[in-house]
């Protein structure tokens, strides 16, 4: 995802939002109010995601497949280069929906803000991954001990990188992390002052493009004697609404469900068509999409996985400084109109 800086960024701004609710100011917030306005008497709708085949797969499928309308909703998708652009939005409760990662949730909610995520909609654990530079040379996962790892401050990846230790025997006390945007990382991995970056899409890809090789992510490993299949971190997208929208719009809360729930089956059942329709309509190559799409696990399953990932998440955002303490997920989940409509995904 193109989110440099996020976390620090994102915290800051949704921050701000929740400080600063009801006092929007400004031609941005004007043409926010405006639309508000427009959407309460035209009957349209509109949802905020991003411009990222993660985030807003399914919101993009829905809308250009028909989904929605099939359901008699009028949706208006509005796709921002990044979560920071959804934070004060959610926070002022102009986002009524709003597609975005599980991170994103748990900092809107434990700063006050009262929102429902209704739905999981892909798990990109296969996205948050390392990779070494060119020429790296890597034996065995304690060949990392003493090796530069450039990382984000705060990232969710670290949570990988912490499972993959534990998992390998790996000193994490011995790895040297270098606090690094995104793309500063792909540059210092260029010239070798670090000798791995740790990151998600599509920048892993670009680190592999310029020959670097992927190490491990949250669902592979391909450190030398721990290859294979691992689960090393849950890093969720999901539905979410407000608790006002929620509770006062719940009829349009399950057509919403039953239009993603189609989408998710059109992804998972046509990928490569999926994949031209989302990178058309974020402006991306067809490839890379699809490259980026493989590497997620698209599904509305409701389970234990999904709430303990929640959970994992939000304790490690307040280790970090993230958030001062953990909203109960009962309070921001919700799988009630979930079930309704689609009642095998909730596993619970």
């Amino acid at each position: 995802m193109n989110k440099k800086n996020f976390w620090k960024k994102f915290l800051m701004v949704a921050t701000c939002a929740v400080c600063c609710l009801g006092m929007l100011t400004g031609c941005g917030s004007e043409k926010i109010q405006e639309e508000a306005q427009n959407e309460a008497t035209s009957g349209k709708l509109i949802a905020y995601g991003e411009l990222d085949p993660q985030v807003s797969g399914q919101q993009i499928i829905a809308e250009e497949k028909g989904f929605f309308k099939e359901e008699g909703l009028n949706i208006e998708n509005k796709l921002m280069t990044g979560p920071d652009e959804n934070a004060s939005l959610v926070a002022s409760g102009d986002a009524k929906i709003c597609f975005g990662s599980m991170y994103n949730n748990i900092s809107v909610a434990a700063n006050g803000v009262k929102v429902k995520v209704v739905s999981p909609l892909v798990n990109a654990a296969g996205t948050q991954s390392v990779v070494a530079r060119k020429g790296l040379e890597i034996n065995s996962p304690k060949d990392l001990e003493g090796k530069k790892i450039g990382m984000t401050n705060g990232a969710g990846v670290l949570i990988a990188i912490r499972n993959m230790c534990e998992a390998t025997g790996v000193d994490i006390n011995k790895i040297q992390f270098v606090n690094l945007g995104v793309s500063d990382q792909l540059a210092a991995l260029d010239r070798g002052d670090i000798d791995a970056m740790a990151a998600w899409e599509p920048w892993v890809g670009k680190a592999i493009d310029h020959g670097g090789t992927l190490l491990f992510s949250g669902t592979k490993s391909n450190l030398p004697g721990a290859q294979g299949d691992v689960h090393w971190i849950d890093f969720y997208m999901t539905l979410q609404v407000t608790q006002d929208f929620y509770d006062k719009n719940p009829e349009i809360v399950e057509k919403l469900l039953r239009a993603l729930n189609k989408a998710t089956n059109y992804i998972n059942e046509h990928p490569e068509d999926a994949a031209k329709i989302i990178a058309k309509r974020i402006n991306i190559d067809e490839k890379e999409c699809l490259r980026i799409m493989q590497e997620n696990e698209y599904t509305m399953q409701y389970d234990q996985q999904f709430v303990d990932g929640a959970n994992s998440m939000a304790n490690f955002m307040l280790e970090m400084g993230n958030i001062k303490s953990v909203p109960k997920t009962d309070e921001y989940l919700d799988s009630t109109l979930l079930k309704k409509v689609v009642p095998d995904e909730v596993k619970l």
